[in-house]
């Protein structure tokens, strides 16, 4: 029984079978018009809505078949379903009522509750194409507007990433520059006094005046990587050894009156990746200080490890060994509670996990089995 009142168009050129469909139909609250050929039939299609046709085959100046093919040859008709309902039983006719479009086919004369079945089953599965096909064009319409948003939302991003580089390059430019003042104030005053207080205090002054120009620039540099990620890096194919080997003459050289114990284990021949070479070394030298920085007579061991599809470069120390909870969150935040901070330059050491994670690598720590000190694992693509 229809409950919804649909509505279908009868098309057949033999007026007791328009009147035995229509009573049918009727008895079962569908809405009926009738049209006696193809044309009448296109006629009433223009004019009105129509949830189902039932269709004749034979029928004179243009048969089922061409009545079908026009009515799904036009975009608005296309999704109504045909039934073709004919005394042709013979296989190609029935072949060529499904070519042309039909979706089902009866043979006359017909059962009632048969056909009655199958049209609410044709109609039912119209209904629920055009409820897919809105949801479709909802969620088209939702994933535009949320793209929309998105793309907004980025370029506010973008602005905001902009705006605070412009910020940090304007704060590092007014430290640098007076910086630079002091660091000149400070060579005339060692070269004239004699006093040993005074020249622990320009010493100290000059320490001073060197963290915080460290401090400006990793700051920028972090600032230009997090904006701009790995375009700001100048990509060549590098040997581990050389980068190591350059790290540690660094940290030497800045180091003149101590004793450091580096001791660089042989890598594999073929141990080489594809980086920036002034950043990464400027990472490396900045772990390495962090790591002489934890005992009184330090010593450092460096190796390299094969791991798959990485190079895991290891830094071992003698230092104070990390307390678990620090280790797991050494980079939440800066800042002074950290005591691995408070006897490093933690932004340089910020910077370093920056430019690692731009490489696409990892930087973890690692107390040693034996308690002797800690590691420092640097993970790196082989490509």
């Amino acid at each position: 029984m229809n409950e919804k009142n649909y509505t279908v168009l009868i098309v057949d050129d033999n007026p007791k079978n328009l009147q035995v469909l229509a009573t049918l139909l009727s008895q079962n609250n569908y809405n009926i018009e009738v049209a006696n050929s193809g044309k009448a039939a296109l006629s009433w299609l223009n004019d009105h809505e129509f949830d189902a046709v039932l269709l004749d085959i034979m029928m004179p100046e243009m048969d089922g078949y061409e009545t079908c093919r026009q009515i799904k040859r036009n975009k608005e008709w296309s999704e109504i379903p045909v039934i073709f309902l004919t005394a042709r039983e013979d296989i190609e006719s029935i072949t060529m009522g499904f070519q042309v479009g039909g979706v089902d086919y009866l043979t006359k004369p017909f059962n009632h509750d048969e056909l009655l079945a199958r049209l609410a089953t044709h109609i039912e599965l119209k209904e629920s194409r055009q409820k897919l096909a809105n949801v479709n064009q909802w969620l088209n319409q939702e994933v535009e507007k949320k793209t929309l948003e998105l793309r907004q939302a980025n370029e506010e991003l973008r602005q905001l990433d902009a705006s605070k580089n412009d910020f940090l390059k304007s704060i590092s430019h007014e430290i640098r520059t007076p910086l630079n003042g002091i660091c000149g104030s400070l060579n005339l005053l060692r070269n004239f006094s004699q006093d040993a207080f005074f020249t622990d205090v320009i010493s100290l002054l000059d320490q001073s005046v060197s963290n915080l120009e460290k401090y400006s620039y990793a700051a920028l540099q972090i600032a230009n990587l997090q904006l701009k990620g790995d375009s700001q890096l100048e990509w060549q194919r590098v040997d581990w050894q050389v980068v190591i080997g350059e790290c540690v003459k660094q940290v030497k050289q800045s180091k003149p009156d101590e004793e450091i114990d580096v001791v660089v284990k042989p890598f594999p021949d073929e141990a080489g990746s594809t980086v920036d070479f002034e950043y990464l070394c400027n990472a490396i030298e900045a772990l390495l200080f962090s790591s002489l920085a934890y005992s009184k007579e330090p010593k450092i061991i460096i190796s390299m490890e094969d791991d798959g599809d990485y190079w895991k470069l290891i830094i071992e120390d003698n230092g104070s060994l990390f307390n678990g909870k620090k280790v797991s969150h050494f980079f939440d935040s800066i800042n002074n509670q950290n005591y691995q901070f408070e006897r490093n330059n933690a932004m340089e050491l910020y910077l370093a996990k920056i430019i690692i994670q731009t490489h696409k690598g990892d930087l973890s720590f690692e107390n040693k089995a034996d308690k002797s000190g800690t590691r420092t694992l640097v993970t790196l693509s082989k490509s």
